[in-house]
């Protein structure tokens, strides 16, 4: 979305509001939490350090094979036992880095120039330049991926190994086997690493021809039968242009969380001018047109260590949007082709569409979770037994219909790409209302949904209710009473909120119009315009917690704020409006 439209909400809104603060809704929106560089690990400040190497150099812990110790400062770093001594591999940094190893303090300092135009940028070590990833897991299967950095004058293939264990020294082997990477599919690769348990934290890695290894990964399988407790994080709106993805270092560094799902926009194919951040000196980035500029795109953002760190340390469920491809194109520019071959999606069964995307996890008895794609299918088809278009299309709606008419779980998330309730221009359904209300109509038939959005750039707690304004609707804003579900709008990773786009000193504006969101919007539980990172889903069998955690995007930072969270109780179908002071758990 470019920034002239949310400037003139913006002005609309506040007008609406008459001037007026308005109602409390919770969250500040005059504090941009976005915009505080805090804590910048990027200088050379910092404690002295025992050892001071580059990146990708080896560190020696003399006379600690015995006992290697746990690496501090970088998730997913192990030292391993090498004759008397214990060593690990620094890690690839684009700013000076300090790590520390029991008693030993080291700083890991950049290679040097890294070749990329783009500031925060630093390709991994070693022949798997871009990481490691996982994704779709099951009870007993997960999707791992990965791409081999081909040496100038490789074959157009070459096997690679893959191990699974049970821990990160890869002591306790379960799985293993051989992948090709070809140069038809950019040299990507993705394994179906089968035959583990539910419910458990596996590690991975590969080796290539010559014996060289990726980093080490971390992934969980979904568990089976009754379930105490789930976390998941909820991701969408990464610019890189925009801002630094501290917000991906956070996820990272989180131990508690069973998947992060990013519901779109996880590329940008253009630079906003009102948020030109990390862009190249030149200041032109290429048009995302056709496959071989989408991989490039998406190689670009893999050269960058927090969401290499991201993907390495969970595994993810995607969704794509409209600046990872775009529907008006043949093949969709390539995006498609492009989105599947560079993100840990599971490989398409023989003979399916490359463009149906939507699908289910199960998370045992307390979890059900759908990717819905309201992009791709948008006007394909008419409403069956109306003229009315449909969002879905006919198939991916009998689908969901069906899925959601047999779950048994618990409690259905639904995650979708654009704001599915009443937001005026921000709602991705408002010229589908017909489709909408049919939608509307089968949640209210199940029970305990919440929905799951990105697109917009801001936060919002949201009840599910069909019209809301409508005179006479049977909705109760005061207790959310008449609504089907519940909806957390989350923040953007780094692309733009509205002080961006409306421009520094306008705390006055914005507090008027998120008043004035409140004051049009009576299915807005709370609202906080400015600020970005991800959401947090808390479950259990009682109850559901959205959360908001919030970091910095215009320099690196170390540090994150609660953004507040609202529980949903069972059998509730709406947010309780007390506003959560505390999170469910620390980082």
């Amino acid at each position: 979305m470019r920034s002239t439209p949310l400037a003139l909400l913006a002005l609309s809104l506040a007008a609406c509001d008459g001037g007026s603060g308005g109602p409390d809704a919770g969250h500040d929106a005059g504090t941009d939490a976005g915009h505080d560089a805090g804590t910048d690990a990027g200088t050379d400040a910092g404690p002295d350090p025992d050892v001071v190497v580059r990146s990708c150099e080896e560190v020696v812990l003399p006379g600690a094979a015995s006992a290697p110790p746990r690496v501090e400062g970088w998730p997913l770093l192990f030292a391993e036992p090498r004759g008397e001594d214990a060593v690990f591999v620094a890690p690839a940094v684009a700013r000076p880095t300090f790590l520390y190893a029991g008693d030993t303090i080291v700083r890991v300092d950049p290679r040097g120039p890294s070749g990329f135009e783009v500031p925060g940028l630093a390709l991994d070590c070693g022949p798997f330049a871009h990481g490691v990833a996982s994704g779709d897991p099951g009870p007993r299967a997960v999707t791992l991926w990965t791409r081999w950095s081909a040496p100038p004058g490789a074959p157009d293939r070459a096997a690679l190994a893959w191990v699974v264990a049970t821990d990160p020294a890869f002591a306790d082997e379960v799985a293993r086997g051989d992948v090709e990477a070809r140069a038809e599919a950019d040299f990507t690769v993705h394994v179906e690493a089968g035959g583990l348990a539910p419910g458990t934290t596996y590690y991975y890695r590969f080796t290539d021809p010559s014996g060289a290894r990726s980093v080490v990964g971390r992934t969980r399988t979904a568990p089976e039968g009754r379930v105490e407790r789930l976390r998941f994080a909820l991701a969408s709106c990464s610019s890189l242009f925009s801002g630094y993805f501290s917000a991906y270092r956070r996820i990272a560094e989180r131990d508690d969380l069973d998947l992060v799902i990013h519901v779109g926009d996880y590329i940008y194919d253009f630079v906003d001018e009102d948020e030109r951040v990390r862009v190249p000196a030149s200041g032109e980035v290429e048009d995302l047109v056709d496959l071989a500029s989408h991989r490039r795109r998406h190689a670009e953002y893999l050269a960058d260590p927090d969401l290499r760190l991201a993907r390495q340390a969970h595994p993810w469920f995607l969704l794509w949007d409209n600046h990872d491809l775009e529907r008006g194109l043949p093949a969709y520019g390539g995006g498609v082709q492009a989105f599947r071959e560079w993100t840990p999606v599971r490989p398409l069964a023989e003979g399916a569409p490359p463009d149906v995307l939507y699908r289910a996890l199960r998370y045992g008895e307390l979890v059900e979770l759908f990717a819905v794609d309201m992009y791709l299918f948008q006007r394909r088809d008419t409403l069956s037994g109306s003229d009315a278009p449909s969002v879905l299309g006919s198939a991916q709606e009998a689908w969901l219909e069906g899925e959601l008419r047999a779950s048994a779980a618990t409690w259905r998330l639904l995650g979708m790409q654009k704001v599915f309730s009443e937001l005026g221009p921000f709602s991705g359904w408002v010229d589908f209302g017909e489709a909408r209300s049919r939608l509307i109509a089968q949640l209210g038939s199940v029970a305990d949904v919440v929905v799951l959005t990105g697109d917009s750039h801001f936060t919002a707690f949201m009840d599910v209710v069909d019209e809301p304004t409508r005179e006479g609707a049977r909705y109760d804003p005061a207790t959310g009473a008449g609504a089907v579900a519940a909806e957390l709008l989350g923040p953007s990773i780094s692309r733009g909120n509205f002080d961006e786009q409306l421009g520094p000193g306008n705390e006055r504006l914005l507090e008027r119009t998120r008043a004035g969101f409140v004051r049009n919007y009576p299915h807005l539980v709370d609202a906080e315009l400015v600020s970005h990172g991800y959401g947090l889903i808390d479950v259990t069998p009682e109850r559901v917690v959205a959360e908001v955690w919030y970091s910095p995007i215009l320099a690196p930072a170390d540090h994150e704020t609660f953004g507040g969270g609202y529980a949903i109780a069972r059998g509730g179908r709406r947010y309780e409006r007390a506003r959560r002071a505390s999170p469910t758990s620390s980082p």
